[in-house]
């Protein structure tokens, strides 16, 4: 790498630190606010499944406030709650507990205090003492929002991945307002930094992964989910992970981050499809059509096999569809490997990349919550949710689909003073729209690459609308997170392709040529002269007169007001000397 080579990318690296930066600390300032000590928007829910899920599995947490720790004590039901609740009174007087902290639930029977951290211990035991076993327990940590039923809510209706953070967040912060944000503040600042190099990867140019990654750090709808301690942000983050892998060609590592993607819910793997169509096509360079199509036959009742054995085990299908679909794959299988002989690695990578890489990264992350229910459970829980997103939820002034996501119609909102918005960003989204009538111009400059953020994208949207026609029309502005990665590639990938830089370049390097003359640094001067005389393809001096320099610059370089002259014109004639 030159000098000017080295200047250009320690200027760009400064740049994009800078606004990654900067972005880092307006979310954390946002998150660690005094008056959000409290739960914001969905937080109420995620995080009380969450901290349910560690109790169930033996973990303690913690939440220490001034020197005190928060206890919550539920009771079997609202009878043991009236019979022993002034056991916990008693001990609160006993132990020196914070009187002024103590909340008795009203829509489930509980009650929280604050005990000194030094006497916790000692009130736990007396408890166990005073309380028979079977009528209440404790969960240690932050109180629980006044809800029907939280205290036994897991949240199986989402996938698991995103609580996996905050659990890890609680176990290793403490059970507080800011440790549960942190994961997704982190993840934001990963976020951007895959949407500067997956820009870059596309069109190898600074100045389209600057745009991409400033619209990403400055979009409002990531830094609302960011601040929250909701699914979305980690939606976004494994959907950006899974662009950038299909992106560089890692067509393994996006198998696997498409099934984290879905992990973290459902709606991060609707750009799927563009991941088995990439897939497919790079075996029809290699593969004769009919063996591909009987490749593509395989792998699809191998995975319809996996669901009709899933849904068996959830007890929603007669066992007879799978071992339909069992004898089917079976007789599918066995031909293959007889006619196909050669193309069983072509198969066998397929089925591995679009298939058991995908269900693999789903499945891990939902290893704990499997743990805590059960597998059949578990998968009752999950293969019913499909159900409930496909349903009207009911009237919801915050309701928004998701054609309205395009220009930020009814933005929802997660908290009021200070407010936090899930607002979307309708110059960003409907570029995206505009970009639709620029395709082939990108692609045929920069190759598929610029295509992939670009089918994801719509793949989701048209995922969602395809939702929101099968009933579940109840969606909301923040859904749409799950479209801000690709799209801010996008926006720096094809902007920098439509716009014509070069008048950009021009000018920046007319004002450095003034700089340098001004500040009378002869590098500056020499790069703007050179770069200036090659874009306007001059061979001599620098064609700058047009240009009214600076007076400074005049008055240094002796520049004299032209003398007048004697010459003097008439209309419609020819100039002539005054004698």
């Amino acid at each position: 790498m030159d000098r000017t080579g080295k200047i250009k990318f320690v200027v760009f690296l400064v740049l994009a630190i800078g606004m990654m930066g900067a972005s880092l600390w307006y979310a954390y300032g946002t998150a660690s606010r005094a008056d959000l000590v409290d739960y914001v928007g969905d937080e109420v829910w995620y995080v009380s499944a969450s901290r349910n899920v560690l109790h169930r599995l033996g973990f303690q947490l913690h939440y220490v406030h001034n020197g005190y720790e928060g206890v919550n004590v539920i009771f079997k039901d609202n009878e043991a709650k009236l019979r022993y609740q002034y056991v916990v009174e008693g001990a609160m007087l006993k132990f020196k507990g914070n009187f002024s902290a103590k909340v008795n639930y009203q829509k489930f029977p509980a009650v929280y205090v604050e005990i000194p951290q030094k006497n916790l211990d000692d009130f736990l035991a007396y408890l166990e003492e005073k309380i028979p076993q079977d009528n209440f327990y404790v969960v240690t940590g932050f109180r629980y929002p006044d809800a029907e039923g939280i205290q036994n809510y897991l949240n199986t209706e989402h996938p698991f991945l995103g609580k996996d953070f905050i659990m890890l967040a609680m176990i290793l912060g403490g059970d507080r307002p800011i440790a549960w944000r942190i994961p997704g503040i982190i993840l934001y600042g990963l976020l951007q930094l895959l949407v500067l190099l997956t820009a870059y990867r596309i069109t190898r140019s600074y100045i389209a992964s600057l745009i991409a990654l400033f619209f990403a750090a400055i979009d409002p709808l990531l830094q609302a989910t960011a601040v929250t301690a909701m699914l979305d942000i980690y939606v976004a983050f494994f959907v950006a992970l899974f662009v950038f892998l299909l992106v560089y060609s890692r067509d393994m590592g996006a198998g696997f981050s498409a099934g984290l993607a879905g992990a973290s819910k459902v709606s991060g793997a609707f750009g799927y499809p563009i991941f088995f169509l990439k897939l497919v096509r790079d075996l029809a360079l290699s593969v004769d059509w009919k063996k591909l199509a009987r490749i593509i036959i395989v792998t699809a009742l191998i995975g319809g096999t996996i669901v009709a054995y899933a849904e068996y085990r959830a007890a929603y299908w007669d066992k007879s569809y799978f071992l339909v679909l069992l004898v089917l794959t079976a007789v599918a299988l066995a031909e293959f490997l007889y006619s196909s002989r050669d193309a069983v690695r072509d198969l066998a990578y397929l089925v591995t990349v679009a298939v058991f890489l995908p269900l693999l990264g789903f499945l891990i992350p939902e290893i704990p919550i499997i743990k805590v229910q059960g597998l059949d459970p578990w998968l009752r829980d999950f293969l019913g949710s499909f159900k409930w997103h496909l349903s009207y939820k009911g009237e919801n002034p915050w309701t928004s689909p998701f054609w309205e996501w395009f220009y930020n119609a009814n933005p929802f909102h997660f908290h009021f003073n200070p407010d936090i918005v899930a607002s979307t960003n309708p110059t960003l989204m409907l570029f995206t729209v505009v970009a639709v009538f620029a395709v082939p111009y990108v692609w045929r400059r920069r190759g598929e690459g610029a295509l992939i953020p670009f089918g994801v994208f719509w793949s989701t949207v048209l995922l969602f609308a395809l939702q929101y026609a099968m009933g579940g029309k109840t969606q909301f502005s923040f859904y749409a997170t799950a479209l801000v990665p690709e799209a801010t590639v996008i926006m720096g990938v094809f902007l920098y392709d439509l716009v014509k830089w070069e008048a950009f370049e021009e000018s920046l390097l007319t004002y450095l040529l003034w700089l340098g003359r001004v500040l009378k640094v002869k590098r500056f001067v020499e790069y703007a002269e050179n770069n200036l005389r090659k874009s306007q393809k001059i061979l001599g001096g620098v064609h700058v007169p047009s240009l009214p320099l600076p007076p400074t610059v005049r008055a240094r370089e002796g520049v004299r007001k032209p003398k007048k002259t004697s010459i003097r014109t008439r209309e419609g004639g020819l100039p002539r000397k005054s004698g």
